[in-house]
């Protein structure tokens, strides 16, 4: 029933924002460093415990069967944890102190705070633009730039038609990250961190799954380590001077990550 929840969740989620155009990765504005006695406000948002999700073309009557035959499988996932993630919360909050901001942790609200849509001054620039106005809530939260962290899909997915699996369950943990100038309500930083990868070798090893639970946290650390590296500080005499602005911009951006799916895919 969880799992069904989450779907069905996820595809309205799909749905709804399906006809927005997407936003573009924007690597992190290297000027936000040279900011002097600011606040940032860090919001860091994941679900209680990992989960498998469900994907591809499935009835009502197929998730019935798909529960019963992965119960065991679904019951281990839901009882690991998400520390390697959370802990970027107090990683992140260090780096930025030693960096002479401060740092406020802020609670993910409980529900959604109704805000504005928000109307980009000039389109055709590349300076982007949060699509809802976030300048309201800087007098509630008392922070000048507001970073926020979301563990989009954390746990394992598998592939359905019907009730019949087309590929081996993998492992994934997908972040969505962005930070925002409460003055101007500009972007930043936006990136959508993803990573997936397959056990090596056999999958379904109940009850506790070995192959599957280590990839689960190998990509759990990864997106983690991209969150961090997307975010640090760059000496950007040294970019100027090599010539490799770029390629520097790339790496900041913190751009989806391919997943990495490993040769062995276990049915």
């Amino acid at each position: 029933m969880k799992t069904l929840l989450r779907l069905s969740i996820a595809a309205i989620f799909a749905a709804l924002v399906g006809c927005a155009t997407p936003q573009v990765p924007v690597p992190l504005d290297q000027g936000f460093y040279t900011a002097d006695n600011k606040t940032v406000g860090l919001m860091l948002e994941a679900p209680k415990t990992p989960g498998l999700a469900l994907e591809g073309n499935i009835g009502l009557l197929d998730y019935a069967i798909i529960a019963a035959a992965t119960s065991s499988l679904s019951s281990h996932i839901e009882s690991q944890d998400l520390g390697e993630f959370l802990a970027v919360a107090e990683e992140l909050s260090q780096s930025l102190e030693n960096e002479g901001f401060q740092v406020v942790r802020l609670e993910v609200p409980a529900k959604a705070p109704k805000l504005a849509k928000f109307k980009d001054p000039d389109g055709k620039d590349t300076t982007y633009f949060a699509a809802k106005d976030h300048r309201t809530l800087a007098a509630e939260y008392q922070v000048d730039y507001l970073l926020k962290l979301t563990a989009t899909s954390a746990g394992l997915a598998r592939p359905y038609y019907g009730f019949i699996p087309t590929d081996a369950p993998r492992a994934v943990f997908n972040v969505h990250g962005e930070m925002i100038d409460m003055s101007s309500n500009q972007l930043l930083w936006y990136a959508n961190i993803n990573h997936a990868g397959y056990a090596t070798g056999e999958w379904d090893e109940g009850p506790n799954f070995p192959g599957l639970t280590n990839t689960y946290y190998v990509v759990m650390n990864k997106a983690r380590q991209d969150v961090v590296n997307a975010l640090a500080k760059r000496d950007t005499s040294v970019i100027a001077l090599n010539g490799d602005d770029d390629s520097a911009a790339a790496a900041s951006a913190g751009a989806p990550a391919a997943a990495e799916q490993q040769e062995t895919q276990q049915q």
